[in-house]
């Protein structure tokens, strides 16, 4: 169990990490995403937390990802195939 905990955490702050450059990138450029590139970052940054404190059920965790994944359309779009694969890890598939 320990190893699949891991590899969730490295597939989240894989997904974290790369919203946070998103973000720097277009509150660089002033586009509108911002907002919502924020959202999806602060709630990784959550999600890594709650992850790090407790052990929250994967299904618990994969619905979540699964739902900041549908957020993730124009600008964002990079980041959905990040945060699908956290669910699926999350799923143990």
């Amino acid at each position: 169990m320990g190893n699949s905990r891991e590899d969730l955490v490295r597939a989240v702050s894989t997904a974290r990490d790369q919203a946070r450059e998103l973000l720097a990138q277009l509150e660089q450029q002033g586009l509108p995403e911002t907002a919502g590139s924020s959202s999806l970052y602060l709630a990784l940054v959550s999600l890594l937390k709650r992850l790090n404190k407790e052990a929250p059920a994967p299904a618990a965790i994969a619905v979540e990802l699964d739902q900041l994944a549908t957020m993730c359309e124009g600008k964002l779009a990079p980041l959905k195939p990040l945060l699908e694969d956290a669910s699926r890890v999350a799923r143990g598939t």
